[in-house]
């Protein structure tokens, strides 16, 4: 999927960080694609993965990232699998911003007073 096929309808940007964080704005976005990164995950997973966001909001930010094609939700025919999200390949090339805020996170925590808990 390129960006002509998301429902974003942006004429113009102010630069090209303004349009990848067009992409990603959002407190919990960001935080949502680190956390499918590495695997798909059932919404519960989410939820657990974090605690601060509510149910609506989770909800509201995984359909916002679903339109605009950077992750897809699969509902599974099994009554008893649970349905999941995945990043789309559109979704993936996120990856590498992902992972320099992860580096820079990492790196800068104390300076900023946060705390190290296992981020590995």
């Amino acid at each position: 999927m390129d960006a002509k096929t998301t429902t974003r309808r942006h004429s113009s940007f102010a630069c090209p960080v303004d349009v990848t964080l067009s992409m990603i704005n959002g407190k919990w976005k960001p935080l949502i694609l680190w956390q499918l990164a590495t695997r798909p995950r059932r919404f519960s997973e989410l939820q657990m993965a974090m605690p601060r966001v509510s149910h609506k909001m989770l909800t509201q930010q995984l359909r916002q990232l679903e339109a605009d094609g950077v992750i897809q939700h699969i509902a599974h025919d099994q009554p008893s699998a649970a349905s999941t999200y995945q990043l789309t390949e559109f979704g993936c090339t996120l990856r590498p911003a992902l992972d320099a805020l992860a580096a820079w996170g990492k790196t800068h925590h104390q300076a900023i007073g946060a705390d190290y808990p296992s981020w590995e």
